[in-house]
């Protein structure tokens, strides 16, 4: 009788990283970094919505090699799309201050949603990082 190899019943899965890339000029302040937040379905978007407007939100933003913060908890209004439908939606926008972009390289970005108040049963009270299941990664070239 063979016995097993522990070595053999070992696999490696392969795991897909969803990453959002943002690119930008060295010095620029231009475009703005927008995040759109989606309708994923699982809580009442209206509320939802209503409870951004009355959010603290922040953006900050990390050099992807040494670990070190290069935007630290700037303030983000929600700004109104512009959209022809009905319903009202907000997206997140940073803008960008020259020295945000004055080294060149890669950053690693997100938004901090602080709610005030309970926005559903799903969502509850506290902070929201967005995104959620992707990186943001930023190029400043």
């Amino acid at each position: 009788m063979k016995k097993s190899n522990p070595v053999e019943k070992l696999f490696i899965r392969k795991v897909t990283i969803m990453v959002q890339e943002f690119y930008i000029k060295t010095n620029a302040t231009l475009p703005y970094l927008r995040m759109e937040l989606i309708n994923d379905g699982r809580c009442d978007y209206d509320k939802f919505y209503e409870a951004i407007q009355d959010a603290d939100i922040t953006f900050s933003m990390k050099d992807s090699e040494t670990g070190l913060l290069k935007v630290s908890n700037a303030p983000v209004t929600p700004v109104l799309a512009q959209e022809t439908g009905c319903e009202e939606k907000y997206i997140l926008e940073y803008r960008w201050d020259k020295k945000d972009t004055r080294k060149p390289g890669i950053y690693e970005g997100w938004f901090v949603i602080k709610f005030r108040g309970v926005v559903s049963d799903e969502i509850g009270a506290g902070d929201l990082i967005v995104p959620i299941q992707e990186k943001l990664m930023i190029y400043v070239n």
